[in-house]
Formats: C-alpha cells, sequence, structure tokens
C-alpha cells in the first residue's frame, strides 16, 4: 500500500519546483519555451495568442497555488483509489 498523504505530498512539491522553474525560464528565453509549448501542441498555431507582457507576480502566485494544490487533491485521490483498488 502506497501512503496517499505522502505521494500527494512529493507529487505536489515537484509541481511548485517545475512551475517555478518554468517560470524562470519564461522570464529568461521566453522565444525558446514558446516553441516548445508550440511542439507539444503539434498542428496548433498559437501565434495570435502569443502573449507579450509580464505575467503579475499574484497571477504567478494564483498559478502556483492552484497547480500545486491541485496536483496534491488528484494524487491523494488516484493513490486513495488505487489502495482500495489493492485490497480488493
Amino acid at each position: 500500500m502506497l501512503n496517499a498523504n505522502a505521494f500527494a505530498n512529493a507529487s505536489a512539491v515537484v509541481v511548485a519546483a517545475v512551475f517555478i522553474i518554468c517560470r524562470i525560464a519564461v522570464i529568461i528565453m521566453p522565444d525558446f519555451v514558446f516553441k516548445v509549448g508550440q511542439s507539444f501542441l503539434h498542428t496548433v498555431r498559437l501565434e495570435s495568442g502569443q502573449v507579450s507582457g509580464s505575467l503579475s507576480f499574484g497571477t504567478f502566485i494564483l498559478g502556483l497555488v492552484s497547480a500545486v494544490a491541485l496536483t496534491w487533491v488528484i494524487t491523494f485521490a488516484v493513490i486513495t483509489l488505487y489502495n482500495k483498488l489493492v485490497e480488493k
């Protein structure tokens, strides 16, 4: 059995780190990050939606907190369900 709380905490920390690293990457090399994002979406063209403005600190914190919270809840739910299914 997996410890759902510990697993969710670890996942949330990893997502927070990736979120912060991504934000730093956007500040340092925005064109590269845009090209990587474009490559993830294959045939979708993002040029018309490309933002050249800066992300406010409040928006950054909102994104960080919501990404971490959502990751924690989803991971906890998945591990809890996994443990229940393993018991059967």
